[in-house]
């Protein structure tokens, strides 16, 4: 099968789309099958076999991410070149209507990730809250021209049935795959990660996360900020991801008295972070942006429980009291129950064991198997039917 993957960000750019779509590439091509990534041009980009790069109109634009140019005449060229049997699309903007344009040209079946909570971002940067009305309805329209529609978890999945009134035999749930890498850690790698933080005597904490005001740092650091308080002990902290606001969240953290026990790391490459969950005595996370949470399932891989304020998308993998714990987005409860799981070993190693067990199901060769099930299906249902069928679809 000739699979073309197309998306508005990709490596170097760090975040859980670029992610997502490398794993799938990475599992389809296991697999046998030919997978082509449409991706934006990156002045720090590193050439990649099979990911054509098209032009890009601005170098930093929301967050951090550039500005894509879907317009690009090289886009349908490149696509010419292959006689792809079906386009999977991962923004419902920008290349998302280029993706549109050459599936009705070229008659090749088109499927859609809905990865993430886009009036939720926008809001978080223009204080707009007409987004919140306006998103749902441009993704309808949008959609309407889509063979067949991913949800990367149920929560995601009832969210397009209920707000954006796709049919529910048009969906279906793609996760994010867990790199075979991020099970397989072994004792020694850990040992040493814990005294390369001089965290052998005292607890690990980390997140992973973009350090962007969307990812609800701030909150994270406060409640820190209160847990120090009630732990009365040393602790470690590390903050792993950049962003546009790292240096305010430097500042922050120094300004709460936390300067001594979080350490702001940067970016850690993927192949790199996996001991990072494994050494971690919990996983904390706060944002409210997510559909997935792909650091969640590999916190679980690395058999390291989760402490996360519910929200969208996370409360689809963290189950409170058996895998990790949700808690509201409130500083004391946050602060309060990480302090009880640090204190009661072994609630949190029973919890552990369980996020080990939750992570087997989203292993990457199971999740590409998963695509290629519902790419074969698309194909087949859209053969001979075209536009008619296209526009029964919702």
């Amino acid at each position: 099968m000739k699979i073309a993957l197309m998306t508005n960000n990709y490596k170097p750019f760090m975040g859980g789309v670029p992610i997502s779509i490398e794993r799938l590439k990475k599992g389809l091509e296991v697999l046998g099958h030919q997978v082509t990534v449409f991706a934006p041009t990156y002045e720090e980009q590193v050439e990649e076999e099979n990911v054509f790069r098209y032009a890009t109109c601005m170098r930093k634009f929301i967050g951090g991410i550039v500005l894509p140019n879907p317009f690009d005449r090289r886009i349908e060229e490149e696509f010419q070149k292959h006689d792809f049997d079906i386009i999977h699309v991962h923004h419902p903007m920008l290349i998302g209507r280029t993706a549109v344009y050459l599936s009705r040209k070229y008659n090749v079946p088109l499927a859609f990730t809905y990865h993430t909570r886009y009036e939720q971002y926008v809001e978080c940067y223009t204080g707009l809250k007409l987004i919140e009305r306006l998103t749902p309805l441009y993704l309808r329209a949008f959609m309407k021209h889509c063979h067949f529609i991913f949800a990367p978890t149920q929560g995601m999945k009832d969210y397009l049935v209920e707000k954006c009134k796709v049919c529910p035999d048009r969906i279906g749930i793609l996760p994010t795959g867990i790199e075979e890498e991020n099970f397989r850690v072994e004792e020694d790698a850990v040992t040493k990660f814990r005294e390369q933080y001089q965290a052998q005597d005292m607890p690990l904490l980390i997140t992973v996360s973009r350090m962007a005001q969307e990812k609800n740092v701030e909150f994270l650091l406060q409640s820190l900020a209160l847990f120090k308080q009630r732990w009365r002990k040393p602790f470690r902290m590390l903050m792993i991801g950049d962003g546009p606001d790292r240096e305010a969240y430097e500042q922050t953290a120094a300004e709460l008295g936390l300067a001594e026990e979080l350490c702001f790391t940067g970016k850690i490459p993927n192949q790199e972070i996996a001991p990072y969950f494994a050494a971690a005595d919990a996983f904390l996370f706060a944002s409210k942006t997510e559909t997935q949470g792909i650091v969640i399932l590999e916190a679980f891989a690395g058999k390291t429980p989760v402490v996360a304020v519910e929200a969208s998308g996370v409360k689809d993998l963290v189950k409170s009291g058996f895998n990790g714990i949700l808690t509201e987005e409130s500083r004391e409860q946050f602060a309060g129950e990480l302090d009880s799981l640090l204190k009661n070993t072994s609630i949190r190693e029973r919890m552990a064991s369980y996020a080990g067990q939750s992570a087997l199901a989203y292993r990457e060769d199971t999740v590409a198997l998963q695509a290629v099930h519902y790419y074969n299906s698309v194909i087949n249902l859209t053969e001979g039917k075209g536009e008619t069928w296209i526009n029964t679809v919702f």
